[in-house]
């Protein structure tokens, strides 16, 4: 009996600190109290030394399609704070919003062109640091306008903006490859990474006839500002210095191996006037520095596989294999003055090193880097830069001839 007594005793010492460990749910967050922000813009503010910040929050209430009535309504809600900070500015949106915003399901980070070109290391460091931010956001810069007027950006085959310029990203990098897609991680590491500067997303609107002020408004009948993703922009430092159109942002994209698929229209051989257009199947690149006499140069060598998608004049894939080399050849050509074009506005406008290459050097020459990394501004502009690309068609039995059109004379 004695026995069983200590083993009750001991067996109740041994549960008490279990019990007291246990405390509940004590940080929940309802659901019902939580606004979910899918995306956040920066600007400067109207007072001269504060900062500007629109959040584009999800209202759950208005997506559910079995309430009567919330199909109508917007299902999103735009709001702007400012603060000294952008901290500040976040905490300071809880004056306006009746649900604690958080961020933890936020897609875009988008910057005013006017600020970026100010410099955003101040902002960006907040997005670093604030644990609710996923690194897998995605940095845009507006060109031309405030980051709250793209934040005000709807589609017409979304309801959520967020989703329709996401879906609009990812066809634009998959299908076309004249825009990068960099996330808050990729972002951060360029700004960190001695000889590479940083590039974003470019983000422009598209205007409609002009309606009124979509703010404030809980159904849409017309969509008047819609957004596009093409392009790059290009920082030196923390500081936005220019844009790339859709050609140089695909040079620069051919430079770092990312063209996944797109277009190339060339001259249609022996055909005056007439053009071809090949789909890009596959690309790969390397890109290898050297060093002669302490006078660093670059070697690109680009290798890329087309498919003829179509030509506006009469072809016959079996009748030349000199059209063949002539169409690879155009192929070719296409890709390097895109790769020179990239290289140009980088070198003579820019000044900035976005391809890496000063990184590249850093990883082969460590020593002779440390002797250039303090003059690369000067070094980067009459940087010797060799391309080498070699473009094939594809030539499999299912290539067709063109269909030949016969012309009946007469009445």
């Amino acid at each position: 009996m004695r026995v069983r007594r200590y083993m009750r005793v001991w067996a109740f010492l041994a549960i008490v600190p279990v019990v007291l460990s246990v405390t509940g749910c004590w940080s929940r967050r309802e659901i019902e109290d939580i606004g979910f922000a899918l995306s956040i813009g920066v600007d400067h503010a109207a007072e001269e030394g504060e900062i500007m910040i629109t959040v584009h929050i999800a209202k759950p209430f208005a997506i559910s399609t079995g309430v009567t009535g919330a199909v109508d309504e917007k299902p999103f809600w735009q709001v702007s704070s400012t603060g000294h900070t952008v901290f500040e500015a976040w905490r300071n949106l809880r004056q306006q919003c009746p649900r604690r915003p958080l961020l933890h399901h936020s897609r875009f980070i988008v910057f005013g062109e006017e600020f970026a070109r100010g410099g955003i290391r101040e902002a960006i460091d907040f997005f670093s640091r604030e644990g609710e931010v996923r690194e897998t956001n995605t940095v845009v810069v507006a060109k031309g306008v405030k980051a709250s007027e793209v934040v005000w950006n709807e589609f017409e085959l979304e309801r959520m903006p967020a989703e329709g310029a996401l879906g609009i990203m990812k066809i634009a990098v998959q299908e076309l490859s004249t825009t990068v897609m960099v996330t808050l991680n990729d972002f951060l590491q360029m700004l960190e990474t001695e000889g590479h500067e940083a590039t974003t997303s470019r983000a422009e609107l598209v205007r409609r006839p002009p309606s009124e002020d979509p703010r404030g408004e809980l159904k849409r009948e017309t969509i008047s500002v819609s957004g596009r993703e093409t392009g790059a922009a290009a920082f030196k430092g923390d500081k936005l210095v220019g844009w790339l159109d859709k050609t140089q942002t695909r040079g620069l994209q051919w430079v770092k191996g990312k063209v996944r698929s797109g277009i190339i229209v060339i001259e249609q051989p022996e055909e005056e006037n007439k053009l071809a257009s090949i789909e890009i199947l596959r690309a790969d690149s390397t890109v290898t520095p050297k060093i002669s006499n302490g006078h660093p140069s670059i070697l690109i060598r680009v290798g890329a596989l087309g498919n003829l998608g179509e030509v506006q004049e009469y072809f016959d894939p079996m009748e030349s294999q000199e059209t063949w080399t002539s169409m690879e050849r155009r192929m070719a050509e296409v890709i390097r003055h895109e790769i020179e074009a990239a290289l140009d506005i980088a070198k003579l406008e820019f000044d900035s090193d976005i391809f890496g290459f000063g990184a590249e050097i850093c990883r082969k020459y460590p020593k002779e880097w440390t002797d250039l990394k303090d003059k690369w501004d000067e070094e980067f502009p009459k940087l010797d830069v060799e391309i080498e690309v070699e473009a094939s068609l594809r030539r499999s039995g299912l290539t067709r001839r063109s269909m030949r059109v016969v012309r009946n004379e007469g009445g």
